[in-house]
């Protein structure tokens, strides 16, 4: 069937624009966001976390001497836009007010107000393909200064609970030189039981009875990031740039995980954007049906499913 595009609640989260096909649905919020805030097979499980009770809260006086007082920013889940490099409060625009849309065929943008602290416009735009499990997601970013600001795009999905996370590792032969780059956060314990270090493969399981975070960032040359849930396989493709300056030490691919939930993030070039200047980044997702799972710890079997299904 053609891609079914139309507005309809989706509690407790109100209106959302939701885009289907016989295989994949997205709902993108238009009441606060936006925010990918439901990704499954047709009729299927939410890959997507939902923070249906505001549980995860950024807040106090740097939020209210910045955006104004009672301010708050809300993670809601979902996938969102985000700018590089983090830093807070600004990064954490409190995006609470309704989101204007477009639609042109199979692809809906989404426009939400001007963030008049920051100086900058976003749009996100979905693009959904006819007859497979396969969407475009495109974020856009617009200086709306007088002055160049030094910014990149960042597009953070956050998955469900209960899932493995797989980062892929570089594996070009540099000889005497090092091939690899990682970055890792203060509170990652590179003994966390949830992580496996493979020859090729990280694997990082989500698990709601570890009560602390974790974090890594890497240069991702093969450029994907995966999420094993629901009998099914997420993937999600984005660009490596060689030689080009990334945030975090260099990092266009980063993990986090904490009890709640697991996100996979990608980032862009990190540059300076002249007024007026508007820069792009754009993902490719696909959800695989009929995927087993694999333990973390079985790198041979993980690999194989990379194989498989990744890197065929």
């Amino acid at each position: 069937m053609a891609v079914s595009i139309y507005e309809k609640d989706y509690a407790p989260f109100g209106r959302v624009l939701a885009m289907e096909n016989d295989f994949i649905e997205l709902y993108v919020t238009l009441d606060f966001g936006p925010r990918i805030i439901r990704l499954a097979q047709k009729g299927g499980e939410n890959f997507m976390f939902e923070d249906k009770t505001a549980e995860v809260v950024n807040k106090g006086p740097a939020y209210d001497e910045y955006f104004g007082d009672g301010s708050y920013w809300r993670t809601y889940g979902g996938h969102r836009i985000w700018l590089t490099p983090e830093i807070e409060p600004n990064t954490y625009y409190p995006d609470h007010d309704p989101v204007e849309y477009t639609v042109n065929g199979n692809s809906a943008t989404f426009m939400p107000p001007e963030q008049d602290m920051n100086m900058v416009i976003e749009t996100l735009t979905v693009t959904l393909e006819e007859n497979d499990g396969v969407a475009q997601v495109t974020a856009t970013a617009t200086n709306t200064s007088d002055k160049p600001q030094t910014f990149g795009l960042w597009q953070i999905s956050v998955m469900c609970e209960g899932g493995l996370g797989i980062v892929p590792q570089n594996t070009r032969d540099n000889g005497l030189l090092h091939n690899r780059t990682i970055s890792l956060w203060s509170y990652a314990d590179m003994s966390d039981p949830r992580v496996c270090w493979g020859k090729e493969l990280i694997s990082v399981q989500q698990d709601k009875n570890v009560d602390h975070a974790f974090k890594l960032g890497t240069a991702n040359e093969r450029g994907w990031l995966a999420y094993l849930c629901h009998n099914a396989l997420f993937v999600k493709r984005f660009p490596y740039y060689a030689g080009s300056a990334y945030p975090d030490d260099g990092c266009n691919g980063e993990l986090y995980t904490n009890p709640k939930f697991l996100e996979i993030e990608s980032l862009s070039k990190l540059a300076p954007v002249d007024p007026g200047e508007t820069i792009s980044a754009t993902e490719v997702w696909s959800i695989t049906p009929n995927v087993a799972p694999v333990c973390g710890k079985d790198m041979a079997g993980l690999e194989k499913l990379v194989a498989d299904y990744i890197e065929e």
